[in-house]
């Protein structure tokens, strides 16, 4: 009898495996040291020569209509020296979904957080591998929570509620995090995705707001994004700014000791000619908008991909010019060549 319903529940799955992995070969870097180049927001401080910069292998699936869920694992480097990236393999992905109604479906488990139209575009799709300052800064990308995902085709409206400090095993502090997001979409392309032409005009305007109540800080960021995607041209604007405000500073040192405001946008433009596709990417950000110091930044970016093999390949390579708006001049701008492989 568990045979059979094994069997039967088995032959009702639809299991789809991945696989994706990004190596970066960098062809030049300015340091300030050969040793001691100081970390800075958006800069890896890459020397000549290789690395993985993300390997993922997982699955995604359902049951019937109502029941999808997902799981993989893997590493990345870090975006910068500022962050953490994942350097042995760790679980990046666990969740399952069901739909409630015709509208209404819920997630639960360890995935993104609905902020930032950039920080929901997966990886793969972003033309440079690698999300902007603001994206990977000024709110967690992926935490352990519960999401009410509301799609009505034309708007989309979701809301979530998170441990909000990173830990896969509880919540570590007496607050959380909440977010909120709503977004309209008018025509029929892909508002998550940048190659590729459409017909028409397809336009997608999101805003979104999110709390984060901490042992030490209390913060609140806010902000929006625009999408316009015609024939061959994509267009993407995305502004954030975050309000961090020390609380109980008796338990830990806190991240900040005065209340401190953050923010943080970019303009995108793209255009898809056959197999290839040249991007420009202007970036600013500002670490604390009360001083003039090297948290402030401008990062243009300039590259070009060749979409290959119906897109599970992809060869590129680009230029990032650093530049701080404030503080000391660094000299550490790159030249990078990437190389994307992908089963999906």
């Amino acid at each position: 009898m568990l045979l059979f319903v094994c069997s039967a529940f088995a032959s009702e799955m639809d299991l789809q495996p991945y696989v994706l992995g990004q190596v970066w070969g960098t062809v030049y870097d300015q340091d300030v040291s050969d040793q001691a180049d100081p970390a800075g927001y958006g800069d890896p401080e890459d020397d000549m020569g290789f690395k993985v910069r993300r390997a993922r292998i997982g699955v995604n699936g359902g049951y019937g209509d109502n029941l999808t869920y997902g799981i993989d694992v893997g590493m990345s480097s870090g975006s910068d020296g500022l962050s953490r990236g994942e350097e042995d393999v760790q679980l990046v992905g666990a969740w399952a979904g069901v739909q409630l109604s015709e509208l209404v479906g819920m997630n639960v488990g360890l995935t993104k957080v609905p902020f930032g139209r950039e920080n929901l575009m997966s990886s793969a799709e972003i033309p440079f591998q690698e999300r902007t300052v603001q994206s990977n800064h000024l709110v967690s990308r992926r935490e352990v929570g519960a999401v009410v995902d509301a799609d009505g085709g034309m708007w989309r409206l979701r809301a979530g509620v998170f441990n909000g400090n990173g830990s896969l095993l509880g919540d570590t502090d007496p607050g959380g995090l909440a977010v909120v997001r709503a977004e309209v979409v008018l025509g029929d392309g892909d508002p998550y995705r940048t190659y590729g032409t459409v017909e028409g005009l397809t336009l997608g305007v999101g805003g979104d707001f999110a709390f984060n109540d901490e042992f030490t800080t209390r913060s609140m960021s806010y902000g929006g994004d625009l999408i316009v995607r015609t024939g061959g041209l994509t267009a993407v604007v995305e502004g954030h700014m975050a309000r961090i405000t020390p609380t109980d500073t008796t338990v830990d040192a806190p991240g900040v000791f005065v209340e401190t405001k953050r923010w943080g946008g970019y303009g995108q433009l793209g255009y898809s000619m056959g197999l290839f596709e040249p991007v420009l990417r202007v970036e600013l950000f500002d670490e604390d908008m009360s001083v003039s110091d090297n948290g402030d930044l401008m990062h243009a970016v300039v590259g070009l991909n060749a979409h290959l093999m119906d897109d599970r390949l992809r060869v590129g390579g680009g230029y990032v010019h650093r530049a701080e708006r404030g503080g000391l001049d660094l000299p550490n701008s790159t030249a990078r060549l990437w190389v994307q492989f992908r089963s999906f």
